[in-house]
């Protein structure tokens, strides 16, 4: 097959993702000929909106969703060879994938059909997962389930947080795109591979039930919650009824018998607190809106006892 023509592109997307991968197209003389931003109730609206008017790109608006009679006439018009989505909350339907002459491809920050849905980050990460990737693939009319054509993996570093992981594959996908979308214009077509539909299905974590910290858990199971809130969400607790956030901590494995929540040590150089087979040992916090403390500050703040629980 040779193509050695310039693929005109409909950009979809929300913002941190989408900027970082739109940046990257632009860069590289890619040819985009229209943008659907994110619905305009959304936080990134604005966002995306000011970037792409900045680069002086095509906005195709829409009043509540992209899948609109008249958003789709729209982008029907522009006659495109191929959408790319780089995170987007909306689910398009089959009218919407049938505006370009080769569908759409998405990016997703895992290797599918694992984790699958919103918020893979943070489930790679509290699930202590040794190694992850990114996933580009074609569309279907389910959420992350169409065939996949490039797959990259690689391992987690053992301090790895929900933010660093979130840097490392948007990067990863904006190169992604580069590639294969580069390949295509040179004349290699894109392998598909189907993949399994019965994959486990993530949602983001929207309740208390995923972020609070449960003292009767393992050491490393608590450091894994804590990294994948890192920096987005909030690992908490509470301290003589005070909400507190544990932001930063090391997990120490080793058999005592004090309960659950017990304040083990607390002094000027470090506040351990018990868990099952072992202590987490908080190194930042936050109590209510105080501020932020190191174990010292929190210390000589506070002065906590060893008969003490944090719940």
């Amino acid at each position: 097959m040779t193509n050695n023509k310039k693929l005109k592109i409909i950009f979809v997307g929300m913002p941190d993702m989408a900027v970082i991968c739109l940046n990257n197209l632009l860069e590289k003389k890619f040819n985009i000929v229209g943008v659907i931003p994110p619905e305009k109730t959304h936080e990134t609206y604005n966002t995306f909106i000011n970037f792409t008017k900045v680069h002086k790109l095509n906005i195709i608006d829409f009043e509540k969703t992209p899948n609109e009679k008249e958003c789709i006439e729209k982008i029907k018009k522009l006659n495109a060879d191929i959408g790319v989505v780089c995170s987007y909350n909306c689910l398009l339907n089959a009218d919407f994938l049938k505006t370009t002459k080769l569908g759409y491809i998405n990016a997703h920050p895992s290797l599918l059909p694992d984790y699958r849905g919103a918020m893979p980050y943070f489930h790679i990460i509290k699930n202590g997962e040794k190694k992850s990737g990114v996933t580009l693939h074609f569309m279907d009319e389910t959420f992350d389930t169409g065939d996949i054509i490039y797959q990259e993996v690689f391992d987690l570093l053992p301090w790895e947080t929900m933010g660093t992981l979130f840097n490392r594959t948007n990067y990863m996908i904006s190169d992604a795109l580069i590639k294969v979308l580069s390949d295509y214009e040179n004349g290699i077509d894109f392998k598909r591979i189907p993949q399994s539909k019965s994959s486990f299905y993530i949602k983001a974590p929207k309740t208390d039930g995923h972020l609070k910290i449960r003292w009767n858990k393992k050491p490393n199971e608590l450091y894994c919650l804590i990294k994948a809130c890192n920096p987005f969400f909030n690992a908490f607790t509470s301290f003589r009824n005070t909400a507190m956030k544990v932001m930063k901590a090391s997990p120490i494995e080793y058999p005592h018998k004090l309960p659950p929540g017990q304040i083990a040590q607390a002094n000027e150089n470090s506040l351990l607190v018990a868990c099952q087979g072992g202590y987490l040992s908080i190194e930042i916090l936050q109590l209510a809106t105080w501020g932020v403390f190191s174990p010292k500050e929190f210390y000589y703040t506070f002065t906590p006892t060893t008969e003490e629980f944090l719940t």
